[in-house]
């Protein structure tokens, strides 16, 4: 008969799984045990009772007393046994090998797909092969023990091994087999002679506090044998594991073998892990995992399978350690949240069946759920089950646990019938000894669920609004965060585990971005060691121009190959919009949207200042007191003088009169002719940065404006004024892919070696400096900017004569922007293509857009059209610290001129223009550069945002290039004028369904300002015009891969741009051309044929783009120039492009200037200063005449002219007659606008004239976005 009474739980969860409790038999035995195939049963945590009567469910017909022990509810049965193999039909086998086919191809690969990897697995791995061995290994969710890249495997594979043999010398010898060892070793370090002290061996005393008698706390033998005891209790639980398999059960040596190797793991992971140590059960969730390693067909890693299951059962046990830890039985991460999920979950899918068993049969999960999930169902199923099982938790993208309560909930469902018609009594027995079930059903049924729709999940159903503006950002400290994605007894275990080997640097390197919804737009640094309350406490100042709902806070940990999210918080942009300062603590979450831990949070501040509410906002300079731009290194310098330069020389009389304020004209310069005086005329010192520098070109070509000494080469010009004592310094950028023994150009063909050579054991000190990487970057960061980036900037400082020239003392002057001194840039605003072979182009052909083109093959050569300018006054100072502070980075030896050197020659920096001088100046200078290629920027980050730096990625970052053209696109009143090599960018907001345009990166902001601009004014109802100049294409085979994907960035970034002004027109109900706003040009050349021009003695291959250009005598001008200039007041100009690689600040280094006249502002009447006048005199050159109308760019009727202009030389450019030159080079860039904002190519325009290149390029799959972008 049945004990009248009620059943007595034990006190808590961890009692039931812990296999050390202390607790023993009268008899002086363990307490109770289990016989082999056994298991727990009828379980209910934290002393809880059955809340029903005895006898009321019948439970006297399920429990005998007898069965019961006074400590626990502990009831066995045997563990089902079925045939793993049966019977398989033939499409089973055909599939089988299709699965295997897919994942070796996969696992085959040099970087690793993990996607199409967890998809694969997701659908069961095939046996044998090892296949199984490496796809968990590389699932996520063991995180990462193998990388993607497939040859990083050996060498983290070898660290690792080498961590646990270490670990098992240290930690699981004892003391006196320890000391043998050592022994061992310095005995046979003596015999091979390895010793170099004298004398007879010194046997290794054993001190009184390490005797094994000891009762010393600290003593290892105290350690010892405390752990003895949880050696015999792991010894306990492996002789019950998967008793019916011979690989684990038995007395073979095998099995033996086997079972030791498991022992040592999970002892290994008790004496690393204190807090927690060995609980019972986990023997049954290291089983799987160490007998898929242990039959991998590698050998080696057969050998290995020790090793590589201790590291992968740390980290798969980080996903569900709380489940063992009794004190967070309670806590939103312990076992009874995970089963109120569970019960969620059920409820979300199947109501009837979540209230019969909650409410009808009280059968509540904690009754059978709970060995499912802390075992992870390793004790329901059998092996081979269980291991396919596991192929779907593994594979699962949302986690171990996600996919573990989608199973649990799926066996309830497949028992829905059984388990309605069932009392509590059947319904637990059921549950407790689940039946057999076809596997691939049940995990069909558990993939096609609802999500989990528990208490914790977020809600994201705010509208995506546009956040346009500035944000304020201070991230201060997270608290309970940890590394690895797991919880903190995965990070403090693989501390322990490097602590204790001596290898690495240490797990668990934190660092939070910000992100507005998918894009980065800021991170903190680095953070070693920060243990679970990682403190930054860090601020940024963000332009932001986003469409987000909220503003995300993700939390990482640093990896040499990516970074691994360990969690985000989010802050709705709702709560920003009002402009207040919002300062509170956030709640980190899962990616499945569930707090992270207890208390998991990160504490933040952040203030949103809406750009169109500012007090700037289309305002222009508005002042000659306007301080520049904010939050930059450089401070803005007043009393300067500024020259401007288009193209490299301009001969006599090319402009008419441009008329000026004050009765003034527009007066012509010419860059080249200033560049050689400058450096004729040193006394002192010559410093040159360039991408390219070319000894052989002259400077001085025009033959009515001949110097003496005009026609020596660069080269000799600058060995010339070194020899005379003037200190020449030069860095000159190293392109990786130049091979100096096999007389390589490399990709870009900057003639680097050629020029490092030429100077050597010269006076002249050369430096071909690569773009490093700043410290902290990742592997792949490194290769990347090492390879792939460059130093673009191009300056020239020089010390110069003050005005007058009688003063002995003299002063800095500086000259920077698009112009290298290199081959191909000598041009002027004519551009010939074929009229200037036989003269000053004849040594200085250049023709990078066809295969074998040169001189002798006859022109088209490339047209070459650029800006530059040359600084005095206090700017100029701030181009030579640029420079000082990059040779300090990269120069070899310390040949900067010092200030005690400067002082009596050089007056200190000062103002060149009076005050009330209308002519005057001001200038700010700014750049793109890290601490990789610049000396001395602070590494603290709070000392980097003073001085007007970005922190991050333990790299410092001046980005105030693309901050100075936010600034003065916001400023801008009536219209924008761009001239740029390159227009792509803000791909966050491109509307795409082929390309993942989180994946592109090219994430500034300049052409998104610059259509939010024009739609704020249409919403105003006011004029705004932006005309960009670009090239054709960018320079190159027209057809390659690289040219055809920027192409491809640039047709996305335009179409997002005019869908953002088509928008605003059809809510404002305008019928207009988007094109009557935005307008898009480039530049070409046509020459009709001359008596008496070169002849070539060779000819292009036949029907080659080539020939085509040469017979049609039409070739693209080339647009190097980057510059922007606002309202006829304000310039930007230097060496940065409108693309990621320019704006981002950790890519090519730049250099650029902002400036503008104060006495001539477009405050109440149009700027009519120097601006205006450099303006119309480029307009001049590209349209060949100039109009009243021009002097209002912002105006419909200028707009329409000059795209009716543009329209017209597009036409008979492109035709095939041609009577005469073209009259102007401006041509519209040959697209079609549409009402809605697409682009379609021009008809009959769907290559470039005389190539076989698509207009509107195309998306290449090879080459990676970071370097076309």
């Amino acid at each position: 008969m049945l004990k009248k009474g009620r059943l007595k739980l034990p006190d808590s969860l961890g009692s039931l799984v812990s296999g050390f409790d202390d607790k023993e038999m009268k008899n002086g035995g363990p307490g109770t045990v289990l016989e082999p195939g056994e298991e727990l049963e009828i379980m209910e945590p934290n002393g809880t009772e059955f809340s029903h009567k005895e006898n009321e469910y019948g439970f006297d017909d399920l429990v005998n007393d007898t069965d019961l022990d006074k400590e626990g509810a502990f009831r066995t049965r045997k563990r089902p046994e079925k045939d793993w193999k049966g019977q398989v039909s033939v499409m089973e086998v055909i599939a089988a090998d299709e699965k295997r086919s897919d994942i070796e191809y996969e696992l085959s690969q040099k970087e690793i797909n993990l996607e199409k990897v967890r998809r694969i697995s997701s659908m069961g791995l095939p046996d044998g092969g090892g296949l199984r061995a490496t796809a968990w290994k590389l699932q996520k969710l063991l995180l990462g023990y193998l990388s993607p890249s497939h040859d990083l495997w050996e060498k983290e594979l070898t660290e690792n091994r080498q961590k646990y043999g270490k670990l098992k010398e240290e930690l699981l010898l004892s003391p006196s087999e320890y000391t043998r060892v050592k022994e061992d070793a310095m005995i046979s370090a003596e015999l091979s002679g390895e010793r170099d002290d004298a004398g007879p061996l010194k046997r290794q005393g054993i001190s009184h506090g390490d005797h094994p008698l000891s009762i010393v706390k600290a003593s290892a033998w105290h350690h010892y044998f405390k752990h003895t005891e949880i050696a015999e209790q792991i010894d306990r639980d492996l002789l019950r594991t998967h008793p019916d398999l011979k690989f684990f059960s038995g007395e073979s040596s095998f099995s033996k073998k086997n079972r030791e190797a498991m022992r040592s793991i999970l002892l290994l992971f008790a004496k690393l892990n204190p807090a927690i140590r060995y609980v019972q059960g986990m023997n049954e969730v290291l089983a799987p995992i160490f007998y898929v390693f242990s039959t991998d067909t590698d050998v080696k890693n057969a050998v290995n399978a020790e090793a590589d299951s201790f590291f992968c059962f740390v980290r798969l046990l980080s996903d569900s350690v709380d489940h063992f830890c009794q004190q967070l039985d309670n806590s939103p991460v312990g076992i009874l949240s995970t089963l109120s999920r569970l019960a969620e979950l059920l409820k979300e899918n199947d109501e009837e069946l979540w209230k019969h068993l909650e409410f009808t049969t009280k059968v509540k999960p904690q009754f059978y759920a709970f060995r499912w999930i802390t075992l992870l169902l390793t004790q329901e199923f059998n092996f081979q089950s269980i291991l396919r099982i596991w192929d779907s938790l593994l594979s699962n993208p949302f986690g171990i646990q996600d996919m573990l309560l989608r199973i649990c909930c799926a066996m309830l469902l497949c028992m829905k019938s059984r388990l309605l018609s069932g009392d509590f009594a059947a319904n637990l027995r059921l549950l407790q000894h689940y039946p057999d079930i076809n596997i691939e059903h049940l995990l069909r049924v558990a993939q096609d669920l609802s999500a989990d729709t528990s208490s914790y999940s977020l809600s994201l159903t705010m509208e995506p609004v546009l956040l346009h503006g500035t944000l304020h950002v201070t991230i201060y400290e997270a608290c309970r965060v940890f590394g690895s994605g797991c919880s903190k007894f995965c990070c403090q275990i693989l501390e322990n585990i490097d602590k204790t080997v001596g290898f690495g640097k240490g797990f668990c390197k934190l660092y939070a971005g910000i992100y507005l919804e998918e894009t980065r737009v800021g991170r903190t640094r680095l953070l070693e060691h920060p243990h679970s309350d990682p403190q930054w406490f860090e601020s940024f100042h963000i332009y932001c121009a986003h469409i987000a709902s909220n503003v995300i806070f993700s939390v990482k940990e640093d990896n040499p190959i990516e970074a691994i999210v360990i969690g985000k918080a989010y802050l709705p942009v709702s709560e920003l919009l009002d402009g207040k300062e919002v300062d509170k603590w956030l709640e980190i979450l899962h990616k499945t949207h569930r707090p992270l831990h207890k208390g998991s949070k990160i504490h933040v501040r952040v203030q949103f200042f809406d750009a169109t509410k500012r007090h700037y906002w289309s305002k222009g300079i508005g002042s000659p007191k306007f301080p520049g731009v904010p939050y930059t290194f450089f401070s803005q310098r007043s009393g300067c003088r500024v020259t401007l330069y288009q193209d490299a020389h301009v001969p006599d009389k090319f402009v008419p009169e441009i008329p000026l304020a004050g009765g003034n004209h527009h007066e012509q310069h010419r860059c080249w002719e200033d560049i050689f005086d400058a450096i004729i005329n040193a006394k002192h010192l010559i410093y040159i940065t360039g991408w390219s520098v070319y000894t052989k070109i002259t400077l001085v070509r025009d033959p009515a404006r001949q110097k003496p000494g005009g026609d020596m080469i660069l080269g000799e010009l600058l060995k010339k004024k070194a020899n005379e004592g003037v200190r020449v310094l030069m860095l000159v950028w190293d392109d990786r892919t130049s091979v100096k023994l096999l007389k390589k150009d490399g990709l870009m063909a900057t003639h680097d070696e050629d020029t490092g050579s030429y100077f050597h054991n010269t006076k002249v000190h050369c430096v071909l400096c690569p773009r490093n990487p700043d410290d902290g970057k990742s592997i792949i960061q490194d290769i990347e900017i090492s390879t792939i980036f460059t130093h673009h900037q191009k300056t020239l400082v020089v010390d110069s004569e003050l005005p007058g020239g009688e003063q002995p003392k003299r002063r800095i002057v500086s000259f920077i922007g698009g112009i290298d001194l290199c081959d191909g840039r000598y041009d002027t605003p004519f551009h010939p293509i074929f009229r200037t072979l036989d003269t000053v182009h004849h040594n200085d052909f250049r023709q990078p857009n066809f295969a074998g083109a040169s001189i002798h093959k006859g022109g088209p050569r490339e047209p070459w059209h650029d800006v530059h300018c040359r600084l005095e006054g206090p700017i100029a100072w701030d181009v030579l610290v640029n420079f000082e502070q990059r040779w300090r980075k990269q120069g070899k030896e310390d040949l900067l001129l010092q200030p005690r050197e400067l002082d009596g020659i050089l007056t200190p920096p000062s103002p060149v223009m009076l005050p009330e001088d209308h002519e005057t100046w001001n200038v700010q200078l700014f750049r793109s550069i890290d601490g990789g290629a610049a000396f001395g920027f602070p590494e603290a980050p709070e000392d980097a945002a003073r001085v007007g730096l970005v922190s991050g990625n333990d790299n410092v970052i001046d980005r105030s290039i693309q901050d100075a053209y936010i600034n003065a696109i916001r400023r801008a009143k009536k219209f924008i004028y761009i001239e740029n090599q390159y227009f792509l960018g803000s791909s966050f907001s491109w509307k795409s369904n082929d390309v993942k345009v989180e994946e592109v990166g090219a994430l500034h902001l300049i052409p998104k300002e610059l259509s939010l601009k024009i739609v704020s004014k249409i919403k105003s109802g006011e004029r705004f015009s932006v005309y960009v100049v670009i090239p054709m294409w960018p320079e190159g085979i027209p057809e390659s891969g690289s040219v055809q994907a920027i192409l491809n960035w640039q047709k996305r970034t335009m179409e997002m741009m005019y869908s953002d002004i088509a928008e605003a027109l059809r809510d404002k109900g305008l019928e207009a051309n988007p094109k009557d706003y935005l307008t898009f040009f480039c530049l070409g050349k046509q020459e009709r044929e001359m008596l008496g021009e070169y002849v070539p003695s060779e000819r292009p291959a036949r029907n080659s783009d080539y020939s085509r250009a040469q017979k049609s005598r039409r070739f693209m001008i080339y647009v190097h120039a980057k510059l922007m200039i606002v309202d006829d007041e304000y310039i930007i100009t230097g060496s940065a492009n409108i693309n990621q690689r320019s704006m981002d600040g950790g890519r090519d280094t730049e250099i650029a200037m902002g400036a503008y006249q104060p006495y001539h502002l477009a405050t109440k009447q149009p700027a009519r200063g120097q601006i205006h006048g450099f303006r119309m005199s480029l307009w001049y050159e590209h349209l060949g005449q100039l109009d009243d109308i021009f002097c209002h760019p912002e105006s419909l009727e200028c707009v329409r002219k000059v795209n009716h202009i543009a329209e017209k030389y597009w036409h008979l450019y492109s035709s095939d007659i041609l009577d005469n030159d073209l009259p102007g080079h401006l041509l519209t860039y040959p697209m079609e606008v549409a009402s809605n904002g697409d682009l379609a190519e021009l008809q009959g325009t769907e290559f470039f004239p005389d190539t076989k290149a698509r207009v509107f390029g195309s998306k290449s799959d090879l080459l990676p976005s970071i370097l076309t972008t």
